[in-house]
């Protein structure tokens, strides 16, 4: 998941990925799901054989029917193979009658042009079929395309609405991306590289705020974020007794986390064991800071305010409300 956030962050490649997503989508439908149906196909597109069968049934129809303008209609359909199928007709007549075959012959041998204006309708002059390739396949496809443009367009705005309104550093803590720039702002004392506040409510089940941060000239270092670490009872909404606070650096081959537990949850010694192996717990409390160190980077966490729930569950249990204040730092440099 770390080698493919600096990925994630390149502004095209969100719509690469969703504009190749729905291509497959699309292929997927258009093959699998809803694949191209052939109806009304005229007899020229049969194969030589099932267009003698074809010839074989439209002369015994002849034959009693002695419909003229239906027999040069299904004789037309057979289009440039006509002639041939004919021949082969008469060379390997089977059940058919000689006579038959010379009579039909003969009416196809006189028609002339027009004659069968009202003949029974071919297959290429019919309605086209709803299951058409021009009717099915493309405006799907054309569809599929606009979702996936749609799709990447809408996740790249949130990604830029993300970091819409965050601080940014007042001066050029970081003029170049990776740790001999970020040592040389160190050793200036500089700002930070950017400050976020993040809130939980009770009931906001999804929560997982995450932030980017970024050098003076735009260039990606790294991310943090904090997120639901663990919950404590049944039911909804979830009870949420521990909260991670992590730090990805690029130049760095592992994310720091670090949990912030409910004084109940950190009195609960299989409860803080297991929470122990996502990362350090550490007591949540009003004003407390947690830090997060890597190869290149420092986040300070602050707890800016906090409150319990109440309930049936045991006191100081789950939170309430919970804000955090990350602050993002070139690694060394402390104010």
């Amino acid at each position: 998941m770390n080698a493919i956030r600096p990925l994630l962050e390149r502004r095209g490649a969100l719509a690469g990925a969703a504009l190749v997503l729905g291509l497959l989508l699309g292929l997927l439908y258009a093959w699998g799901i809803q694949p191209v149906k052939w109806v009304d196909a005229t007899p020229n597109l049969l194969r030589s054989d099932l267009q003698v069968d074809y010839l074989k049934m439209a002369i015994d129809s002849y034959s009693v029917n002695r419909d003229v303008d239906r027999a040069i209609a299904r004789f037309e359909a057979l289009g440039d193979a006509g002639p041939a199928t004919l021949r082969a007709v008469e060379t390997t007549p089977g059940e058919v009658s000689p006579t038959a075959i010379q009579s039909f012959k003969s009416v196809v041998a006189i028609f002339e042009p027009g004659a069968a204006a009202t003949a029974e309708p071919t297959a290429s002059a019919r309605p086209p079929s709803p299951f058409s390739v021009t009717r099915l396949i493309l405006p799907a496809c054309g569809l599929t395309l606009l979702l996936a443009l749609g799709l990447g367009g809408v996740l790249i705005l949130r990604s830029r609405g993300s970091r819409a309104g965050r601080p940014r550093p007042s001066s050029a803590a970081v003029g170049e991306v990776g740790e001999e720039g970020l040592q040389a702002a160190s050793a200036e004392g500089g700002p930070p590289l950017a400050t976020f506040r993040t809130t939980y409510s009770l009931g906001d089940d999804l929560y997982d705020d995450s932030f980017s941060i970024e050098s003076a000239a735009g260039d990606f270092l790294g991310e943090c974020g904090v997120g639901i670490g663990d919950t404590i009872g049944v039911g909804d909404p979830k009870k949420v007794s521990a909260f991670e606070v992590w730090l990805f650096d690029k130049n760095d081959i592992q994310t720091v986390t670090k949990v912030l537990m409910s004084r109940y949850t950190q009195q609960d010694e299989p409860t803080r064991q297991r929470m122990a192996a996502k990362g350090d717990p550490v007591l949540a409390e009003n004003g407390a800071v947690v830090t997060l160190e890597t190869a290149s980077l420092r986040v300070e966490a602050r707890v800016v305010d906090m409150t319990y729930g109440e309930g049936v569950l045991p006191a100081e249990s789950y939170f309430e409300r919970m804000t955090i204040e990350l602050r993002a730092l070139p690694k060394g440099v402390r104010e």
